[in-house]
């Protein structure tokens, strides 16, 4: 091995050791979020969907919009391990980004949070932070999805290609068919029971994530995967 080589493995090194914890630890936030979630669920199982466990006056709230904020916390300490050490996730924007504005979305849906019962907004009782809170939720989703989607593009990790597809397929059937059973009135059981099941995949997906950059970051992948790019 060349002594150029060796002196650029060696400047990468570091970088990849901040990446790791950086990814390892923005994928324990997006695990301990879900989990905080169903917490939320089990102590008020009457809540048919997700945002009203963050309402004002809920008693819920606290731990709820704790959860949104740590998963805000998981896409921007992503975000940053991608950048740390300028791995190439990009499919026609990197997917850093994608995860930056995520981030950025789910940190202020937990702090504006819905009013009591979070009605649909442009409805009666409806209020101004109902609507900001449900569009930059919704937004953050679907920045999730985009994210999702753009990772089943980049040739990488098989395996990930896979578990995103197959994720950002259970995602949007159930987000959408949770959407349509609400806007028409419909079991609102069984379209809260949806909405929590494709949350629960989307910020799993970020915890998987997560741990599949941590992972890239180790000593031997990055070697070879520098190695891979000097060869090129």
């Amino acid at each position: 091995m060349s002594k150029t080589l060796e002196g650029f493995l060696g400047a990468v090194r570091p970088k990849a050791s901040y990446s790791r914890r950086l990814a390892g630890l923005g994928a324990g936030c997006a695990f301990v979020s879900a989990a905080l979630i169903w917490v939320c669920r089990t102590w008020a199982p009457s809540v048919h969907y997700v945002s009203q466990l963050g309402a004002t006056g809920m008693p819920t709230a606290p731990v709820f919009n704790l959860a949104l904020l740590l998963l805000a916390i998981a896409a921007v300490l992503v975000d940053r391990a991608l950048l740390a050490r300028r791995a190439h996730y990009i499919a026609g924007w990197p997917i850093a980004t994608t995860l930056l504005l995520c981030g950025l979305c789910f940190g202020f849906a937990s702090v504006v949070t819905c009013s009591p019962g979070c009605p649909v907004p442009f409805t009666a009782g409806s209020l101004p932070q109902d609507l900001v809170h449900i569009t930059f939720a919704v937004l953050g989703f679907a920045l999730a999805i985009v994210a999702m989607a753009q990772t089943a593009i980049v040739r990488r990790r098989p395996w990930m290609r896979a578990a995103s597809i197959l994720t950002l397929a259970a995602v949007g059937i159930t987000s959408f068919t949770g959407a349509m059973i609400a806007l028409f009135r419909g079991d609102t059981v069984l379209g809260g029971n949806l909405e929590f099941t494709a949350a629960t995949l989307a910020i799993t997906w970020f915890g998987v994530f997560g741990l599949q950059v941590s992972v890239d970051a180790l000593p031997e992948v990055d070697r070879a995967g520098s190695v891979e790019g000097a060869a090129r």
